[in-house]
C-alpha cells in the first residue's frame, strides 16, 4: 500500500508588493506562503493561486487559503 502524501502547509505574511507566493517542500511536505496583499490585490491573488496550482497544490486548498488570507 502506498505510503498517503503528506499534507501541505500554507501560511500569509507581507512579503512585499513585487512577491505574490513562496513554495517549497520542507521535509518533503509542499509548504506555501501567500502575500497578505492577495487580501486587496486581484493581480496578487491571481499570481499567488498560480503559484500554489504550479507547486502541486490542489485547487481546493488553493482557493481555501486565498479565501482565509482574504478574511
Amino acid at each position: 500500500m502506498p505510503e498517503p502524501k503528506p499534507k501541505p502547509k500554507i501560511v500569509h505574511a507581507a512579503l512585499g508588493p513585487h512577491v505574490a507566493a513562496l513554495t517549497c517542500r520542507i521535509a518533503g511536505r509542499p509548504t506555501a506562503v501567500i502575500n497578505t496583499l492577495a487580501r486587496t490585490d486581484p493581480r496578487i491573488r491571481t499570481e499567488a493561486a498560480l503559484h500554489l496550482l504550479g507547486a502541486g497544490m490542489d485547487a481546493g486548498r488553493t482557493l481555501g487559503a486565498l479565501h482565509g488570507v482574504r478574511r
